[in-house]
């Protein structure tokens, strides 16, 4: 090999480098491309959670619409409701630990 091909040779080899290296470590490169694709999973699966929880709520509401016994499991024990023909028996000596 002539002194002129080693040196085209070394040149192409530092060039090809040069481009390697803004490939992977430029804005936008191999490890910025990373970094987003593990943040876009993140975000799918909390995506994933809310679409659940809105389904959850949807049937909630169906239910609260359409269904009597819910309504009245709902007032009952979100509410402290009682039928007309139930009593409620209250312990008054846990409202007593709780007020100081």
């Amino acid at each position: 090999m002539t002194r002129m091909e080693k040196t085209g040779l070394y040149a192409s080899l530092v060039i090809l480098l040069a481009v390697l290296c803004l490939i992977v470590f430029s804005k936008n490169g191999l490890l910025d491309y990373k970094v987003l694709r593990g943040k876009e999973r993140a975000i799918q699966d909390q995506i994933r959670v809310i679409d659940l929880e809105n389904q959850n709520l949807e049937n909630e509401i169906q239910r609260l619409k359409t269904d009597m016994d819910y309504i009245k499991h709902v007032a009952k024990h979100e509410h402290d409701m009682a039928e007309s023909d139930e009593l409620i028996f209250k312990d008054k000596s846990a409202r007593k630990k709780e007020i100081p």
